[in-house]
């Protein structure tokens, strides 16, 4: 059993690494709030290749699959995209551009430093910080803050850190939640490490006598601190080790003020255009006549994927099953190579519970695109919903094994969930002999809600709006204009999805909106969603839906989860 994980592990790594290097043509247009940017520049980044819009904002070069395209013109932001397998088609949008004029300050460089001053990086920035765990990098996903830029006025040192680091958010006890994860509620708050002693509760310190603070927020820095940081870590270095363990009490409330506006249209009360071929589906009075409408339609339809996936789930939704996949069957064949298209077929398929089916198309994508996160991802996924256990780990484990660190977000908090998933509920069922790190209480790994988006287009470009039972809205953007180093991060590593926690669901109902942004091409994006109540927990269930995405710039009602199906 042993030498066979090796040599399948070392089959991964291998393929992890491999890419086509050829190069395809991209075309599509260039504008600017709805106007033809005409003679702007498109490069191939680090290459001499380029070109230049046409009259009517149109281009087209020849690209390579992993290589960068930067779309440039006079007074306009500069746009650059990564270029896939898959990528023939790329209609940007190109914004107008903001100077702002911030104040400069001229410093010589003096060659004569102390090895004090040595041990720092660009801005005075310390490239290590001495912990309660030993040194750690102060690079990656963590945070780092200056004691000087500190609050000074503020009532304790959590109120001076916050605003200062991004998604952190502060109660009124003092305690630090750290929303990097994207647990939409997180009931659990990050500990404190200071001056290499640690506190579950926060104690009160003279904020002018803080040195430097450094946010851990990524698993791989964490996880040395075992289960007692699963909210994250603060580590603070004081300038005189002057502190006293006095929690400070405040009456005022420091969250959410905004109030939702209930703006939001219902998916069914949209607006769309219906196409004929599903229009002449409604009108058919048979089975038999609905399929030959099919047959009929596929002449001028062969290379729409949603024509599949809309007439499939015809077939499904009247329990002809065997039609649905004669359908999925002909879209299998006209999309063999492409995996965007084969991503909406196997989306198909789970959503109406045919897991085989699924697990088929995976394995077909992880040949596609073997050195993306997600095949490794979906195909692990895939076989644990098929009850392959085994297999499921060692995707898993191809995907740790082929990963410099973790950073707690995005494909990695994903897969990390998923392993502590399967490991506890079947490890009686796999051979982990690997280290990896759990607490011993399965209890903290719980949550009430655990939402898991996947888009099959890398391209697409969204707000997800969270509302909570109080009304409040919590909004999550997924834009190349602002999430630019997500969106780079998910081309680098090859991944189109996101999860959710909601620990404490409340009394009332959370609803979920959805803005679509569109995806630069002329095809809609499939946006499969998998709701998991009572994560891991007894009871826990899952439901998979699949939304075709087509009307841009209207906000979505797209879900909405029912306390009643808590604790069901």
């Amino acid at each position: 059993m042993r030498i066979g994980v090796l040599w399948f592990l070392t089959l991964l790594s291998v393929s992890f690494g491999l890419f086509a290097q050829s190069t395809q043509e991209v075309t599509g247009y260039v504008t600017s709030l709805g106007t033809p940017v005409v003679s702007a520049k498109v490069t191939v980044v680090g290459t001499e290749v380029m070109t230049a819009t046409d009259s009517r904002g149109y281009y087209t070069i020849d690209v390579a699959p992993r290589q960068e395209l930067q779309f440039s013109y006079v007074g306009l932001e500069t746009v650059t995209i990564i270029i896939e397998d898959v990528t023939r088609t790329l209609n940007v949008k190109m914004l107008p551009e903001v100077n702002d004029l911030d104040e400069v300050t001229v410093t010589t460089k003096n060659k004569n430093q102390s090895d004090f001053q040595e041990e720092f990086g660009p801005n005075g920035k310390p490239r290590k910080m001495p912990t309660a765990m030993g040194y750690i990098s102060t690079g990656g996903s963590s945070a780092y803050v200056k004691g000087a830029s500190l609050n000074q006025a503020a009532v304790d040192l959590a109120r001076a850190i916050d605003g200062r680091a991004a998604g952190l958010e502060v109660n009124s006890e003092g305690e630090i939640y750290i929303r990097a994860g994207n647990s939409i509620n997180n009931n659990i708050p990050a500990i404190w490490d200071i001056d290499g002693t640690i506190y579950t509760e926060p104690p009160f310190i003279d904020i002018a006598n803080v040195q430097d603070i450094l946010i851990l927020k990524s698993l791989s820095q964490t996880n040395r601190y075992g289960s007692l940081a699963s909210g994250g870590v603060i580590v603070v270095r004081t300038k005189g080790a002057y502190f006293s363990q006095r929690k400070e009490k405040v009456n005022k409330t420091y969250g959410n003020q905004r109030i939702y506006s209930d703006d939001a249209i219902a998916m069914e009360s949209l607006i769309t255009v219906t196409p004929e071929y599903q229009k002449d589906l409604e009108s058919s009075n048979t089975l038999e006549e609905a399929f030959s409408i099919y047959e009929k339609s596929l002449v001028n339809n062969a290379r729409d994927v949603a024509f599949y996936a809309d007439v499939a789930q015809y077939f499904y939704d009247k329990n002809a099953t065997d039609k649905a996949h004669s359908v999925l069957s002909e879209m299998e064949t006209a999309f063999e190579t492409n995996a965007e298209a084969l991503k909406v077929l196997a989306y198909t398929y789970e959503a109406n519970a045919d897991r085989e089916k699924a697990l088929s198309v995976y394995k077909k994508i992880f040949r596609l695109r073997p050195q993306y996160a997600q095949s490794y991802r979906d195909l692990g996924n895939s076989f644990a919903a098929a009850e392959n256990y085994q297999k499921a780990w060692l995707m898993y484990m191809g995907y740790m094994n082929n990963t410099d660190s973790l950073s707690g977000t995005g494909i990695d908090a994903i897969v990390y969930r998923e392993m502590e998933a399967l490991y506890f509920q079947h490890k009686d069922k796999i051979d982990a002999d690997a280290k990896f790190s759990l607490p011993e209480n399965k209890s903290e790994l719980a949550y009430d809600v655990r939402l898991v988006f996947e888009w099959n287009t890398s391209e697409a470009e969204f707000d997800l709006e969270f509302v909570n039972p109080q009304n409040q809205p919590y909004v999550v953007n997924h834009s190349l204009e602002q999430s630019p180093e997500r969106i780079r991060d998910e081309k680098l590593k090859g991944y189109t999805s996101e999860e959710f926690l909601i620990d404490d669901l409340g009394s009332g109902d959370w609803l979920v909106n959805l803005k679509y942004y569109g995806n630069k091409q002329f095809q809609p994006t499939f946006l499969k969603v998998t709701t998991y109540y009572n994560w891991q927990q007894p009871n826990q269930r899952e439901m998979v839906e699949v939304f075709k995405l087509t009307r841009q710039n209207i906000k979505m009602q797209l879900l909405k989860l029912y306390n009643r199906n808590f604790r069901y």
